[in-house]
């Protein structure tokens, strides 16, 4: 009986610790979060990074992919298609880097949103590097154990006029990727 007044007393104080976190601690819990999912595109590499940081209920526009569960069939049947030739890991030849320029969080706490500039290079067989850079957007949800997971990830609609687009990227209050 002790036990579980014990835990129920734990849980408790948990819980009104972790709900009295202020906006800003909420926000640069959630810009870690950010981080930490590109560093984890590095080391683990991107679908397994992207993996990692999907809630199961999500949407990713990119591949109008709706869930984790549908993402990760479409990552093993990729997998699957490569056979012997699929390394896991990173792949040596693309890189996607990002680095968020906004992060913001509901008064609740639930929900969160960050934004920011992106490059993807890849390495063709020529060894050539190709880089494209843009926006992206990510809509966060706060899980039962704290942590963030994403809902939503894209990069929405940008000028298709290449001055417009080098003008907004090449600002100077706009930091770049990965710094």
């Amino acid at each position: 009986m002790k036990t579980k007044l014990l835990l129920l007393l734990l849980v408790a104080v948990c819980g009104r610790a972790e709900a009295s976190a202020s906006p800003e601690e909420l926000r640069r819990g959630l810009a870690a979060t950010e981080r930490a999912f590109c560093a984890d595109a590095a080391r683990l590499g991107i679908a397994d990074a992207f993996l990692a940081h999907m809630a199961d209920s999500c949407f990713l526009p990119d591949s109008l992919g709706l869930g984790r569960a549908e993402y990760a069939a479409s990552v093993q049947a990729a997998r699957a298609k490569a056979g012997a030739a699929y390394n896991p890991g990173p792949n040596p030849n693309i890189e996607l880097v990002w680095s968020p320029l906004r992060v913001e969080v509901s008064d609740d706490g639930t929900l969160g949103y960050t934004w920011g500039r992106y490059e993807f290079r890849s390495k063709g067989k020529d060894g050539k590097v190709d880089t494209s850079r843009g926006i992206y957007l990510t809509i966060w949800r706060r899980q039962a154990d704290g942590s963030w997971k994403f809902v939503f990830d894209g990069s929405p609609q940008i000028p298709e006029d290449p001055k417009a687009l080098a003008a907004f990227l090449s600002r100077s209050d706009l930091p770049q990727p990965g710094k």
